[in-house]
């Protein structure tokens, strides 16, 4: 007989060891519980595709995304031939525009400063136009004062008023206002931070055009959306449905009937310089969470983007990989693919639920442009957040942060590195909302705040191992029996290699025999036991013989006073702020 919800529960917990349930609950960056069951929709669950608010999509018929390359003239032909269907240009690119609508793919422009209709003429015969005027990012990135918007808005609504049908704001192939959270996820939003900002632009966008004279469906049918797609597969795909549906709220309480246009662009954040590999990888599950997401154009990056220009290699695979999974793998041939799974459905819906409070704080506070100095502090604290979880590897960054590859060879030098602030503990109780006025340094252009830095996953420990590779010799010393200490072995292997450091294994009597370089660094692998009877004399055999540094691999409780009396150094174990700890090793 099938068990009950009850009778399952109770048998999980018996397996726990009497540990209650609720230590299955997950938590994601943005602070929503994760069950690790999922019984039942939620309330009656999204209407079907082609129904308001269009969570499971706008139309009721299946279509394959798009794939969106940057345009590079030195790889123009390549993209051209080998599967785009559209190019994502730079302003004044008449080259790759010329030869997109030659080929008659769709455009994406990054179109900034004041916008001009001769220059878009041709833009307007494209299958799909997607006009990136973008004030408000401008504004984020300091290339925009704060007082020049009330003259961007009307040129703006000047503009956006001459697209009128056949080619206008009516036509969902030309749309002219970009509502972009690249730099707010580059900043460190966090998912739920992405939406209610990703709205909180679109309401000022909203205002400021019907404030010009638009009418309200107008506006709303002007606006697309470019958001990043970050690793987290499941969670961001989550993330663009909780978008279709907040993006109708917020325009449906203007009185406008409309779905989400969007384009998904793999997230430059998730990109790692070493082992870069493992970005073919990350890209695959963020063109898969981007398309069962319902993005309608999708951008894959190269693995080599990080090192700047991408090769012809990583260009050509990055392409691959979205046909692979559009031609191959029927991604975008099924409606809603994610539909009918309690787990996402219930994802969604505390997503979007989270974020329109975000929103709605937001608003009532001034709205976005009032709020950006303290957004900008916001955004910062939640960076710390992850930068702290990835500095103890609990968001573990492949190839980076584990499995460091100490053999590989990289496809081009590693570009210079900059500097990077570590994660720093936040206040109690602190959440960054209500930040200071934002000193921000110098300006991008005359009047406007700096640009908030960029971040990647990988940065920290990445500049890490630039400063320590092959600096230092580790000696992994064995107590013990070799299926006792194996396992806190190959631990510790894997964390010293995070710094680039190869590490060689000896007996303790073997270890001593050496002459030890004045940076070597001796780590203590075995058992509890073996540490509560051997440690100590251990570690002052080694400090006495000559090594700098004394490490043991494992959480050392109560033996951390006498161990620590006896020349132990620091304790690496799960959990543990690697990063910090190795810094400190490594000085």
């Amino acid at each position: 007989m099938k068990p009950s919800f009850a009778e399952w529960r109770a048998r999980v917990e018996s397996e726990l060891g009497g540990a209650p349930f609720d230590k299955l609950v997950a938590q994601t960056p943005e602070g929503l519980a994760i069950q690790p069951l999922y019984t039942e929709r939620v309330g009656d669950g999204p209407p079907p595709p082609g129904v308001a608010p269009y969570v499971r999509g706008a139309t009721t018929q299946a279509a394959p995304f798009e794939i969106c390359m940057r345009a590079d003239p030195t790889a123009l032909e390549d993209d051209l031939e080998g599967g785009a269907d559209a190019l994502w240009l730079e302003p004044g690119d008449r080259a790759a525009l010329a030869a997109a609508l030659g080929h008659g793919l769709g455009v994406v422009i990054d179109a900034k400063g004041t916008p001009a209709i001769e220059h878009f003429e041709g833009v307007l015969q494209a299958r799909r136009a997607w006009l990136g005027f973008d004030p408000i990012d401008e504004l984020w990135r300091g290339e925009l004062a704060a007082g020049d918007l009330p003259r961007r808005w009307s040129e703006l609504a000047r503009f956006a008023t001459r697209l009128e049908p056949p080619l206008g704001a009516s036509d969902p192939h030309v749309r002219s206002v970009r509502v972009s959270s690249l730099g707010y996820h580059l900043a460190g939003a966090d998912p739920c931070d992405e939406l209610a900002l990703v709205l909180a632009t679109a309401a000022a966008y909203l205002r400021a055009l019907v404030h010009e004279g638009l009418t309200v469906a107008g506006a709303a049918q002007a606006m697309w959306a470019q958001v990043a797609v970050g690793r987290d597969t499941f969670g961001e795909l989550c993330k663009l449905r909780a978008l279709r549906l907040v993006w109708w709220k917020l325009f449906a309480a203007a009185g406008a009937d409309v779905a989400l246009e969007l384009h998904a662009v793999c997230s430059p954040r998730t990109q790692a310089l070493r082992d870069p590999w493992v970005n073919l990888l990350r890209v695959t599950t963020e063109v898969f969470a981007a398309v069962l997401g319902g993005a309608q154009v999708v951008t894959p990056a190269a693995f080599d983007a990080a090192f700047g220009a991408p090769s012809p290699l990583g260009r050509r695979t990055a392409r691959n990989t979205a046909l692979v999974l559009r031609e191959e793998s029927q991604l975008g041939r099924v409606l809603d693919a994610g539909g009918g799974s309690y787990y996402l459905e219930a994802r969604t819906d505390a997503l979007a639920r989270a974020a329109w409070a975000r929103f709605t704080a937001i608003e009532r506070a001034g709205g976005l442009v009032t709020r950006l100095p303290a957004i900008r502090d916001q955004l910062a604290a939640a960076w710390q957040i992850r930068a702290t979880a990835i500095a103890k590897r609990k968001e573990p960054v492949l190839g980076v942060s584990e499995f460091a590859n100490l053999g590989e060879n990289l496809p081009a030098p590693l570009p210079v590195s900059r500097p990077v602030s570590r994660p720093v503990p936040l206040p109690d109780g602190a959440d960054g909302a209500d930040g200071a006025d934002g000193a921000d340094g110098a300006a991008g252009a005359a009047g406007a705040a700096a640009a908030p830095p960029e971040h990647r996953d990988g940065e920290a420990f990445e500049t890490l191992r630039a400063r320590v590779e092959g600096s230092r010799a580790v000696v992994l010393v064995t107590l013990g029996e070799p299926a006792a200490y194996r396992a806190r072995l190959g631990f510790a292997e894997g964390v010293f290699a995070t710094a680039g450091l190869q590490a060689q294994t000896a007996t303790l009597a073997a270890t001593l025999d050496r002459i030890p370089a004045p940076a070597t660094i001796a780590c203590l692998c075995g058992t509890d036991e073996d540490y509560a009877s051997d440690a100590a004399t251990a570690a002052r055999a080694l400090k006495a013989a000559g090594y700098a540094r004394v490490v043991l691999a494992g959480r050392p409780a109560a033996l951390d006073p006498p161990l620590r009396a006896a020349g132990v150094d620091a304790f690496i174990f799960v959990g543990c702020d690697v990063l910090a700890t190795l810094e400190e090793l490594t000085r």
